[in-house]
């Protein structure tokens, strides 16, 4: 056996590499011609303030069943978690590689920015827990690239780095924070999949809103017993406002972005699948292909026609047959929000840095916002004529508009560190927004905090119960219930 060489020796956490595990014969078959002649871009599926590079997707089972044999002697064979989720939590057993096979190619001013492997669920009992990378080739090849760890999301303290070697295979834990170094010339290669591990049973939780597997991107609250919600399992949830689960819809074929009501027994469901699929008392009764890249928020126009936006920068408006009646497309990146502002006036905001209010009659843009930072968030209160957007670096901006929608006044406030993903406003004049520093905050018009709520992971998602509830959905896999006071 080689050498293990341990990156984390102060830590808890599995960071290893693996030296010269596969030869430069293995690296070169690997990336073979028809591999690399099928790289694409990832801004298909992924934020340029994310990443940037460009990746190959496959699935096969001989292949990772043949690499897995030659990892395995170095693995643990349990691994014990504790973790929000109750499906994560316990004594789980080696098992196998995941046989989906990521190829990444990194070019001059390409980059992965820091963050943390999201888990594979296979199901509740079979699920990943390490992160799997095999060097393709080395960095006499290319400036920069270096596989960089850190302590935490947000520190400037480099914890560790490795500097590729090709043949080289590193491991780590999913849970530690690390990024693919900017290149500053040349290209780089890595092949990345999963390590996954499996127990024998699994209890059923008891706790409200519990089933989910991994991510929650979205919550809608449908009417006033019903919250559905949407999440990486590629499932949509239908709870009592209690959190009882009454129903799973799986339709979609990739994570469920956004979640839209349409009226009393019509709902829309948006997906990384890159699908639009209209329900109608639950049951799919339309599959819409408007955009060529994943659908990340949607807004309601009336009875039959919607708004959404995609990672293809356009804004479409639709009718629920799935006829495109309109396409707006003067966004340079993606379209994170679209919001209704009334019966012809939408606003979307985008990874470009913009908000834009559209004239939805003449498709022509009213008012043009900058930010100069992605924004990912927007809410509206019309009976006060105000914008509210979170953007990338966790700013809260209060726009002021007047009655064709341009801009009066703007407050802004530093409100999270790191993304703002949700913003709603409640009855009583307070703004709850969530955001990638794992918390629910509570404001008053002026900036003044007015509480402050605790999840594991990101907050993706809040809707409004009543004016004493809200809940709030998460990267940890939670949906929790808060009680707030006026």
């Amino acid at each position: 056996m080689q050498t293990v060489q341990h990156m984390l020796p102060d830590s808890s956490f599995t960071c290893f590499v693996i030296p010269s595990l596969f030869s430069p014969t293995e690296c070169t078959e690997l990336l073979n011609e028809d591999i690399k002649n099928s790289f694409q871009k990832a801004i298909a599926n992924y934020p340029t303030y994310y990443r940037n590079n460009d990746r190959f997707v496959m699935d096969n089972e001989e292949l990772s069943t043949k690499l897995f044999q030659k990892v395995k002697p170095y693995l643990p064979e349990t691994i014990t978690t504790n973790s929000a989720i109750q499906a994560e939590n316990g004594t789980w057993q080696l098992k196998e590689l995941n046989s989906r096979l990521r190829f990444c190619k990194y070019a001059a001013n390409q980059y992965f920015h820091r963050h943390l492997d999201g888990i594979h669920y296979r199901s509740a009992t079979v699920q990943s827990k390490l992160t799997f990378m095999i060097y393709l080739n080395s960095a006499t090849e290319f400036k920069g690239g270096r596989t960089l760890f850190f302590k935490t999301k947000d520190t400037d303290e480099l914890w560790a780095a490795y500097t590729p070697v090709q043949g080289d295979l590193i491991v780590f834990d999913h849970n530690v924070w690390h990024e693919g170094e900017v290149l500053t010339e040349g290209e780089k290669f890595v092949l990345r999949s999963d390590i996954l591990y499996a127990r024998d049973t699994t209890e059923i939780s008891k706790e409200p809103f519990s089933g989910h597997l991994g991510y929650i991107w979205s919550l809608l609250k449908f009417n006033d017993d019903t919250i559905l919600s949407g999440g990486r399992d590629t499932a949509i949830k239908v709870w009592s406002s209690t959190g009882e689960e009454r129903h799973t819809l799986q339709e979609h074929k990739n994570s469920i972005l956004c979640i839209e009501k349409i009226n009393d027994d019509t709902f829309i469901s948006g997906s990384r699948d890159k699908h639009i699929i209209v329900w109608k008392q639950y049951k799919p009764v339309n599959k819409i292909k408007a955009h060529t890249a994943i659908v990340l928020s949607m807004c309601r126009i009336n009875d039959n026609t919607f708004a959404s936006g995609g990672g293809d920068n356009n804004i479409h408006i639709a009718d629920l047959s799935g006829n495109i009646i309109k396409t707006l497309n003067e966004h340079t990146n993606w379209v994170w929000q679209v919001i209704k502002l009334n019966d012809t006036t939408i606003a979307s905001g985008s990874e470009d840095g913009s908000i834009k209010i559209w004239d939805l009659e003449t498709g022509q843009v009213l008012a043009t916002f900058n930010e100069n930072k992605p924004v990912i968030s927007l809410a509206y209160n019309s009976a006060t004529n105000q914008l509210i957007s979170g953007n990338l670096t966790g700013d809260l901006s209060i726009r002021a508009l007047n009655d064709t929608f341009q801009q009066q006044s703007i407050t802004t406030f530093a409100a999270h560190a790191g993304i703002i993903r949700t913003i709603k406003f409640l009855n009583n004049g307070i703004i709850a927004t969530g955001g990638e520093d794992n918390k629910v905050k509570l404001w008053r018009l002026n900036g003044q905090l007015q509480a402050e709520l605790q999840h594991q992971n990101f907050v993706q998602s809040i809707e409004v119960l009543n004016n004493n509830q809200i809940i709030s959905a998460s990267y940890d896999g939670t949906i929790k219930t808060w009680n707030i006071q006026g």
